[in-house]
């Protein structure tokens, strides 16, 4: 893994696909390169349409964020891939009428979009996730971890930090990354500094401080209670009931009457 010797600025994070392609291509990446994080963020738009952070941030603006601090680490492209769909088996719409998890066949359409390199990380990243259980734990045996396993670990406090950069958090009503950096800011900082990322570790500083130091009106902040993401049903797909139907309606419904009066 790269270490850098020093907490080098993060400088601008995309929020949109064409930021975070420009930014890959101005970095050097290769054409296969683009057409991977390409697919990546295709499967996102089409498995969180219409979703919404609980701070009204669109998920796939959220995710954009995420690969774009791993690129500016210099990220695999696989991981930098991985970060557009790093929460799907979470939340992803498959449409498959199921919650989260992972199925048999989630895991077919994420590989048939991306691979089996990136589906794997993802798999795993669902496997790796932060909370109040695992941090410990993790922080503990964080040297012994391999570097898919470390990559994932600098996904996560990626994620976290995507949320804190511009406050967006402050907008969540109640989320659990709140509860897990008011109780674990100073090892999240201490792994990303071990990991080999200083610059990570000085922003997710300086994020926690300067959220830590802001509010924002009530007013504006999430309706949704705990739920971190929301789902807006454009309306022309919501169901729609016009006057000619209630009429078709209630003229079978008036057929119904008269066969059952007469078999009677």
């Amino acid at each position: 893994m790269t270490s850098n010797n020093q907490a080098v600025p993060l400088g601008f994070i995309a929020q949109t696909n064409v930021q975070l392609y420009n930014q890959l291509r101005r970095s050097g990446r290769s054409l296969d390169e683009l057409a991977l994080v390409h697919r990546a963020y295709q499967l996102t738009v089409s498995l969180y349409s219409g979703c919404f952070q609980a701070d009204g941030k669109p998920v796939a603006a959220h995710v954009a964020g995420v690969a774009s601090i791993l690129a500016r680490l210099d990220l695999p492209v696989e991981i930098v891939a991985a970060a557009c769909i790093h929460n799907i088996y979470g939340n992803g719409d498959f449409g498959d009428g199921r919650g989260s998890g992972v199925t048999p066949y989630r895991r077919r359409v994420v590989s048939g979009a991306v691979g089996k390199e990136v589906e794997a990380c993802v798999y795993r990243f669902s496997e790796l996730r932060l909370n109040h259980e695992s941090v410990p734990d993790i922080g503990r045996r964080l040297d012994r971890l391999d570097v898919r396993d470390r990559h994932l670990i600098v996904m996560e406090l990626a994620d976290i930090l995507e949320k804190y950069m511009d406050q967006g958090i402050l907008y969540f009503r109640h989320h659990n990354v709140t509860r897990l950096v008011a109780d674990h800011s100073e090892l999240l900082i201490e792994m990303a500094d071990r990991l080999g990322y200083p610059q990570l570790a000085s922003a997710l500083g300086e994020s926690f401080a300067a959220t830590a130091a802001d509010s924002v009106p009530e007013a504006l902040r999430a309706v949704t209670g705990d739920r971190c993401m929301n789902i807006v049903i454009p309306r022309s797909c919501q169901l729609r009931t016009s006057i000619a139907t209630l009429k078709n309606i209630a003229r079978i419904k008036r057929g119904i009457r008269m066969m059952l009066r007469y078999r009677a």
